[in-house]
């Protein structure tokens, strides 16, 4: 099966939300592509940024955000692999954890932390890598100079990208990390795996309320507070009911401590948890850090393009 054939058999479509997203089928063979399969639409900022380097240097790459269904996630990489007009790309939201097995190999922080959120194209193998948690740590000090140190971190949901960001902060001596999930067992998960690093601890949506009263930094890794869920935060479960959990998450946030610091991984500017969090009083922190600190390092893993580090950073903060 050829890339052309991922999108007329309706495996993949063209996300529309993303900015520069627009893909010509009919291009690919003359322009390499990156394609980050997510698994619903949404303003994802990575194909922006690097369309915006491949337009400034004239480069015959294009980069696209492409929805599918992550049940086919084997017949996606089958095919992209096969078609050497791939040369990478991503993971995003619904692929991170479950596209390993159906690469050719891992690097070590993917193979530690079990989920992948950047790939390349390496002898024709397909090499999946994790930078999600060095991005977050380096956005987040970047705006909080050594904010970790010391402090509680709780972490609001545990899918494919709370591991790497609760492994890369259990480096920089927190006093304790604790994994709030729907699914306890996932978050006692996560918190066996970094517990050789710091303390940590996972534990139920019913603790929410307690654990934030002791918190220094909350960390929102789930899809609450941003399209679909804006009608929900992070702060609460999500029963489907947006007044009664809406009213859940102001009680709980309101135990939070006033100097704590919420970051949310989202890439909407504004999402529901951090609107809420600056109502409280709260410094906040965007997932668009994130995305910009991980991004120059994962551009060239992909593309092997070697351009200063400073003009991709600045072009790739522009597009954003």
């Amino acid at each position: 099966m050829s890339i052309q054939e991922l999108f007329s058999e309706g495996l993949l479509q063209v996300a529309k939300q993303p900015k520069n997203n627009a893909l010509d089928l009919a291009s690919i063979g003359d322009t390499k592509v990156l394609f980050f399969p997510i698994d619903h639409d949404y303003p994802g900022g990575s194909a922006a940024m690097h369309n915006a380097v491949f337009e400034r240097y004239d480069l015959p790459y294009r980069s696209c955000f492409v929805v599918g269904n992550p049940e086919n996630v084997g017949a996606i990489f089958a095919a992209l692999k096969a078609d050497e007009n791939y040369v990478g790309g991503g993971a995003g939201s619904g692929f991170k954890d479950k596209v390993a097995p159906h690469l050719d190999g891992l690097d070590q922080s993917a193979q530690a932390i079990g989920s992948v959120n950047v790939i390349a194209r390496e002898n024709g193998k397909l090499i999946g890598y994790n930078t999600d948690g060095v991005g977050f740590v380096n956005g987040l000090l970047g705006e909080y100079a050594d904010c970790i140190r010391g402090k509680k971190i709780v972490i609001l949901g545990a899918g494919g990208t709370a591991l790497p960001i609760a492994y890369e902060m259990a480096q920089n001596s927190p006093a304790e990390i604790v994994i709030c999930n729907r699914t306890v067992n996932k978050a006692e998960h996560i918190a066996n795996l970094i517990s050789a690093f710091c303390p940590a601890r996972g534990v139920g949506e019913d603790c929410i309320n307690e654990e934030l009263a002791t918190a220094g930094i909350v960390v929102n890794t789930s899809n609450k507070g941003a399209q679909p869920n804006e009608a929900y935060s992070a702060f609460a479960a999500m029963t489907g009911d947006p007044v009664s959990d809406m009213a859940q998450s102001k009680a709980n946030l309101a135990r939070l401590p006033a100097d704590a610091i919420v970051a949310d991984i989202l890439l909407e500017p504004e999402t529901t948890t951090l609107n809420m969090a600056k109502g409280n009083g709260n410094r906040t922190h965007s997932g668009q850090h994130m995305n910009l600190h991980q991004a120059v390092p994962a551009f060239k893993m992909i593309t092997k393009i070697d351009k200063p580090d400073d003009e991709l950073k600045e072009t790739m903060s522009g597009a954003l």
